[in-house]
């Protein structure tokens, strides 16, 4: 019997990131800003036995007219090995502000972090950079992959409910509100996977994700 691909991914998630098939789905999201372009984030996967690597990509510009009145990019990149996160590099410009975190596990298993604002410290057990594809990231702390800070909050699951693609079409997925040092809800997939974002910035904007194409079936 030949199960439909969504199951086989369904699988391969509930996994967790190490264990995943060797050809993991490549994530595309279109972002806005109160309803307008933003920009686009994505996130891809390449695996080597027991090896996974991620590579994260976020572009935003917010315009009036031909004038462009912020820019915004992070790139970074996350290795796995089985279940276990061992290094982790984001670099982001910021408007011009330039900023970084680094994270590697060392001999003693502790993730050393290393932030342009949080300095260097112990990360607690479990933390995981907060770059939101991988489920997981929910039950710990989460490191802010743009600049170190130790990011604490309250989850709550608020249950099964569509979102949309960008061109319009629905798919069930699990949506979590998170609460504390901002307001932000995440949805997953049937598969695991990260199925789309709404959050409030920094300048009280709405900013909301949707992918580019729906699960496969």
């Amino acid at each position: 019997m030949t199960l439909p691909r969504r199951h086989l991914l369904a699988a391969a998630f509930a996994l967790a990131p190490g264990a995943v098939r060797a050809a993991l789905p490549r994530l595309d999201f279109e972002a806005k800003r109160n309803g307008s372009l933003l920009g686009s984030h994505s996130v891809s996967f390449a695996r080597t036995g027991a090896d996974l690597m991620v590579t994260i990509a976020v572009d935003y510009k917010v315009t009036l007219g031909p004038i462009t009145l912020y820019r915004y990019a992070l790139r970074g990149s996350e290795a796995w090995r089985g279940e276990t996160l061992m290094e982790a590099r984001f670099e982001t410009d910021d408007d011009g502000r330039r900023d970084f975190m680094r994270a590697k596990r060392g001999a003693g298993g502790l993730l050393s972090v290393e932030g342009s604002a949080s300095g260097a410290y112990t990360a607690p057990e479990g933390s995981l950079p907060a770059s939101h594809w991988t489920r997981r990231e929910l039950d710990a702390p989460m490191i802010n992959p743009q600049n170190g800070e130790l990011l604490r909050f309250a989850v709550r699951d608020a249950g099964m409910s569509d979102v949309r693609t960008r061109d319009g079409r629905t798919f069930p997925a699990r949506r979590f509100v998170l609460t504390g040092p901002s307001s932000l809800d995440l949805w997953y997939d049937e598969a695991g996977a990260w199925a789309g974002l709404q959050a409030v910035a920094k300048d009280g904007s709405l900013i909301t994700y949707a992918r580019t194409q729906p699960p496969e079936t």
